[in-house]
């Protein structure tokens, strides 16, 4: 009967009219070459866990996980936060446990990324392309070694990406799975709660779907459901940024003024990778918007151009579009199935030469010989024994009264997050920071009169009477620790609490 609805056995609804377009059966899934690429993937990073130690921003979010947790930070959101300190309260001092999530997360992320392309038409070769191309991203890779935000982000923007792709490709062919829906909303109530950049995202998809299609998704209940679901969670954290005058503001506007836009672009595309990554994002974002068969996912390409245009002009990172290297190495494989392998396997394997030299794989021996040597890994993973010894020598060098009136003060967020986290099991008290969100977890207490200043910069030397030079810790490496000095401040000039917003730092 015209207009009448069949049900199949997996109790997915058909339109009688439009079961000639039920779509074709996708093509295999490539179980082998494609969970080889991300069981290498996890087993490398997994061998990598405990080579050197933790980066700036796990200590961070260690500490403010332990120490402070909150509905909210100024930079980041509490899942990451919350769940670093829950690793770390399961698996005390354990890098390997601490870092086996990123490691999987990484893994996941390839297998997607070739699911991605199978939805799009991609065969096994195309699968297997896609899922190769991923670790091959610097970023991606990098990013896998750690447990913070960006990692987490990465996966959850590709696994909200492949299911509107498939609900699109069902809903083409006359079927609906709404289901699919609602796991993009669980998916973006984690996103919410990891960084608010997801929004971005979902706002350039959705306006793109409006212009675009497929414009029946608009009339499913369980978008509406979807998308009150992060709303709703998302409350006590809105509720912390309004209570704090809306810090996520004032990070954005930090992160405008510490980013050219000209070099946006480019810099995505080195992050993407070189060769392989950079060409993928270009050739599949062309696809995405000219090529006949992804014509049902037109979407996806004005969608991406939105999310790079916003973060152009309104100020970001270039690491900040990563989340969608996935869905354009996918649709780049897609077209590159067609083609020879003579050389795009080639292509693939001098691609791999930058991913890999970034990540942790050099003695620091080494390193220590050949200080010019370029090492993301030791310039943010090394230097915080060194730190914490260095400080404590301070500390216990005061008499013990004066070590109860005394307070630790560092210049940066990652100094701090290391002191606070490695310190304390040193016998240090807490640390302080006035920079970015360490500056919301307080300012040390008005009775403290004398200050062990860790940093290069030197704010306190107009408030306090007194001051004295200790010394520069020295790590014999290149990194973030490496030639900040330890001053000794006292008789303040002013208490804590009219002092500290005169000296907070973006």
């Amino acid at each position: 009967m015209h207009g009448e609805q069949m049900s199949t056995n997996s109790g997915t609804t058909l339109d009688a009219e439009t079961t000639d377009r039920i779509p074709r059966p996708l093509a295999p899934f490539a179980r082998t070459p494609v969970l080889t690429v991300a069981a290498l993937v996890a087993g490398l990073l997994m061998a990598l866990t405990t080579s050197y130690g933790y980066v700036t921003d796990e200590l961070y979010f260690l500490a403010a996980g332990k120490y402070y947790p909150a509905w909210g930070y100024m930079d980041q959101q509490p899942l990451v936060p919350l769940l670093a300190a829950f690793l770390d309260r399961m698996f005390p001092d354990s890098p390997f446990a601490f870092r086996l999530l990123p490691a999987v997360a990484t893994a996941l992320g390839a297998i997607i990324t070739a699911l991605i392309s199978r939805e799009l038409g991609g065969n096994r070769k195309a699968q297997a392309l896609a899922a190769t191309a991923y670790p091959l991203s610097p970023w991606i890779l990098l990013n896998g070694h750690w447990l913070t935000a960006s990692t987490m982000e990465l996966l959850q923007w590709t696994a909200m990406l492949w299911l509107l792709i498939r609900w699109a490709r069902l809903r083409h062919g006359g079927i609906t799975r709404d289901r699919l829906l609602l796991g993009i909303g669980l998916l973006t109530t984690l996103a919410v709660q990891t960084k608010f950049q997801v929004v971005v995202l979902v706002t350039a998809l959705l306006l793109s779907i409006a212009c675009t299609g497929p414009r029946s998704l608009f009339t499913r209940p369980m978008l509406w459901l979807a998308a009150a679901i992060p709303l709703v969670t998302a409350i006590p954290t809105l509720w912390w940024q309004a209570a704090n005058g809306w810090p996520a503001l004032d990070m954005s506007s930090a992160v405008n003024s510490e980013n050219d836009r000209l070099f946006l672009l480019p810099t995505a595309l080195l992050y993407a990778g070189l060769v392989v990554g950079a060409v993928s994002c270009c050739y599949g974002l062309v696809r995405l918007l000219r090529a006949p068969e992804l014509a049902p996912f037109r979407f996806l390409g004005w969608g991406t151009t939105a999310v790079f245009l916003f973060f152009l002009v309104a100020g970001g990172r270039p690491n900040y579009v990563a989340g969608l290297f996935g869905l354009l190495f996918a649709a780049a494989a897609t077209g590159l199935q067609r083609h020879s392998g003579k050389l795009l396997w080639p292509a693939y394997l001098l691609s791999a030469v930058l991913p890999l030299v970034a990540l942790p794989i050099y003695p620091l021996g080494f390193l220590a010989r050949h200080p010019e040597f370029p090492s993301y890994a030791r310039l943010y993973e090394t230097g915080w024994p060194e730190l914490t010894e260095s400080v404590a020598h301070a500390y216990r060098a005061l008499p013990a009264e004066q070590q109860r009136r005394t307070v630790i003060v560092a210049e940066s967020y990652y100094l701090a997050g290391a002191l606070d986290v490695r310190g304390r099991k040193a016998g240090l008290p807490r640390t302080y920071s006035p920079h970015r969100g360490y500056w919301f977890f307080g300012a040390p207490p008005d009775d403290a009169d004398t200050v062990l200043y860790i940093g290069k910069q030197h704010p306190l030397a107009d408030h306090f009477g007194q001051s004295r030079e200790l010394g520069e810790i020295e790590t014999g490496l290149v990194n973030m620790v490496q030639s900040n000095t330890i001053t000794l401040y006292q008789n303040p000039k002013q208490p804590w609490h009219t002092l500290w917003p005169q000296i907070r730092t973006m």
